[in-house]
């Protein structure tokens, strides 16, 4: 029997080991008394946070209890993109000889034409929890910016000028009409939907007595639509077929993103006193999602019964990660009211976000072919082209941060 009574004595002290040493575990994740806020000048307070922490020591929470946080944050951003040329401006002249416009191959002072883009608002909401287990921080917050560029540029025959479209596959088949492709008129319209919700956990604490930094890891959702229509008319669209109608071109695209993945960053701030400090913020994230890629053309006629006819028309869809770099830089001050029971920041800055290879539509181009008297030509062999390109948002963010 003693052997057995060893044995059960032995178990016994195991496990009560085990769960002294689990609950001495959560003893020290548990929400403890507040300690004393270490005042800064000015009557501004800093929480050095649990009386456990050892090492660099907790900035959140401001109050020296858990706190909620409200993120509201309005912008003034412009989003561009690389690979988005939609014409050559070329200083040759164009007209309805066949052997004058060949000579619109050749490239003098000539540029290439990109859409318009433009500065527009959007906002950020977020919510989230400051813990008073290490100074640990959740939460998550949405972005959301929609913005347009239009452009519109012609070229008469008197302008000495002539615009050779990039995007179009069509080929005049008319013997009267230029083999070179060109238009009088191209209006060009591309829109941009951005949505990004980020669910992030981080730590923000002191490494000196000015300076605190807040490493941060967690989940990124992005959604990225872009639409990309351009309308050629005149030039190789004018006269076409045996009754010799005008028709109008239209190009339109479609390049959407849509995925999830991993984010990692850290936040920094250099405390000047008073609450004011210098920010500045670096996050980047890899995105797992799905492209959905559209891309059709077709021409119409310019009077009735304005009968369209269809080009081409193609679709595809893939799953491919995707980079993100996020960077911020600016001012910010904060303060606590109410016997520090509520804690409000406002920050200005600078902030350039990169969505790497975003672009990924196609440029089909026909080239060569016999001409003839049908509106199209089915000879001759097309030519495709891939349209590489990084988006890129940037502009200035005013925010304000409100805890408690």
């Amino acid at each position: 029997m003693r052997p057995n009574v060893k044995k059960i004595s032995a178990i016994s002290i195991i496990l009560l080991a085990t769960i002294l040493s689990g609950a001495k575990m959560n003893d020290l994740c548990a929400p403890t008394s507040p300690t004393t806020c270490y005042p800064d000048d000015c009557r501004h307070c800093y929480c050095l946070g649990p009386e456990n922490t050892l090492a660099n020591a907790p900035v959140k929470p401001v109050t020296c209890n858990g706190d909620w946080v409200v993120n509201v944050a309005g912008f003034y951003w412009k989003a561009e993109e690389d690979g988005l040329e939609y014409a050559i401006k070329n200083s040759v002249i164009g007209s309805d000889g066949v052997a004058a416009n060949r000579e619109m191959n050749n490239l003098i002072e000539s540029d290439f034409l990109s859409p318009d883009f433009c500065w527009d608002i959007g906002f950020k909401v977020g919510i989230g929890y400051n813990t008073t287990c290490d100074g640990w921080d959740i939460g998550v917050l949405w972005t959301r910016f929609s913005k347009g560029a239009h452009d519109t540029v012609s070229a008469e025959f008197g302008d000495n000028v002539t615009l050779l479209p990039i995007w179009s596959a069509f080929q005049s088949p008319s013997a009267g009409n230029a083999p070179i492709l060109f238009a009088t008129e191209i209006d060009t319209f591309w829109k941009l939907d951005l949505d990004l919700v980020d669910f992030q956990l981080g730590r923000q604490f002191w490494t000196g007595h000015r300076f605190s930094m807040r490493p941060h890891i967690g989940l990124r959702f992005a959604n990225l639509d872009q639409s990309y229509i351009i309308t050629h008319r005149g030039g190789s669209w004018l006269n076409l077929g045996q009754t010799n109608q005008n028709f109008n071109n239209s190009v339109d695209l479609d390049n959407d993103f849509k995925g999830v993945g991993l984010l990692a960053g850290f936040d920094s701030l250099w405390n000047f006193g008073c609450g004011w400090g210098l920010y500045g913020n670096l996050a980047t994230s890899v995105i797992y999602g799905r492209f959905s890629l559209d891309h059709h053309e077709n021409i119409r006629l310019a009077q009735s019964p304005f009968t369209k006819t269809r080009i081409y028309e193609a679709k595809e869809s893939f799953h491919v990660s995707r980079a993100t770099l996020d960077m911020g830089l600016g001012v910010q001050w904060s303060g606590l009211f109410c016997d520090c029971q509520y804690g409000f920041t406002v920050s200005l800055g600078w902030e350039h976000h990169l969505f790497f290879h975003q672009n990924q539509m196609w440029r089909v181009k026909r080239l060569g072919g016999e001409n003839g008297i049908s509106i199209l030509n089915p000879s001759g062999e097309n030519i495709y082209q891939q349209s590489r390109g990084t988006l890129t948002t940037s502009g200035w963010t005013l925010r304000g941060n409100l805890e408690f």
